[in-house]
């Protein structure tokens, strides 16, 4: 790979795996001056679809396109150019609501960051966000610090990042602790209320609970069979079965 392309690509990185090859293939997308370009001639038909798709991928390639293995099958370059162009700009009819919710996502606006982002550049409206890119982290913290003096003296209400409120990563991290401590919950409620008052309160809540619950079932008895004596009709016919 070229280091200098990937500086340049400011983190605008992409990869596609070609596995059944063995081929991998590293790229930025086209600025949207470079695809504002490609479109108008692939559009108005100066070129044609694949050449454009070539000139993207040679444009966007992080490697050196004159040291790709000639065996390479052919159509892989023109695909991730497709793609290149596609991820440009193409895409936008169908994912441009995904991409800004993901863009969000990527740039939450309560962040440190942003918040010191924020204020050099409502400090210092001549500044942009490439500006403050290409500072280090030295530059951009003496940056912010001056920002916060001219809008101090610019208004009076502003007030400066509490750096009390920032959190390190590990407290970030750390789990809350969710035990409670039920005795000392009770303790601090009969404290509130008093001792008599929480005994006096408990034994009515007993009461309540007492006069709630219903009594148990008894136990049921046993139906009762009467027995009467057997005639002597009966009798004789019992004699006369056993014989």
């Amino acid at each position: 790979m070229d280091i200098n392309k990937i500086i340049e690509a400011d983190g605008n990185i992409y990869r596609t795996d070609f596995p059944d090859a063995n081929i991998s293939m590293s790229y930025r997308l086209l600025s949207l001056r470079e695809y504002k370009v490609f479109k108008s001639l692939r559009d108005g038909g100066i070129l044609p679809p694949f050449v454009i798709s070539e000139m993207a991928f040679d444009r966007c390639y992080l490697g050196n396109t004159s040291l790709i293995n000639i065996d390479m099958p052919a159509g892989i370059t023109v695909s991730i150019g497709d793609l290149i162009m596609y991820l440009s700009g193409d895409c936008d009819e169908e994912t441009l609501v995904a991409d800004i919710s993901i863009a969000r996502q990527l740039h939450p606006p309560d962040t440190v960051f942003e918040y010191m982002r924020s204020a050099v550049i409502t400090a210092f409206p001549t500044y942009t966000i490439d500006n403050l890119d290409n500072l280090t982290r030295t530059q951009f913290l003496r940056y912010f610090a001056i920002a916060e003096n001219v809008l101090t003296k610019q208004n009076e209400e502003y007030k400066r990042l509490n750096l009390k409120e920032i959190k390190t990563a590990g407290e970030m991290t750390s789990k809350p602790n969710h035990d409670i401590d039920f005795n000392k919950d009770n303790r601090e409620i009969s404290k509130a209320v008093g001792h008599w008052n929480s005994e006096e309160a408990n034994d009515k809540y007993r009461e309540e609970q007492k006069a709630r619950t219903p009594p148990p079932d008894k136990p049921k008895r046993k139906s009762h069979i009467e027995r009467k004596p057997l005639t002597k009709d009966q009798l004789s016919r019992l004699d006369s079965r056993r014989r």
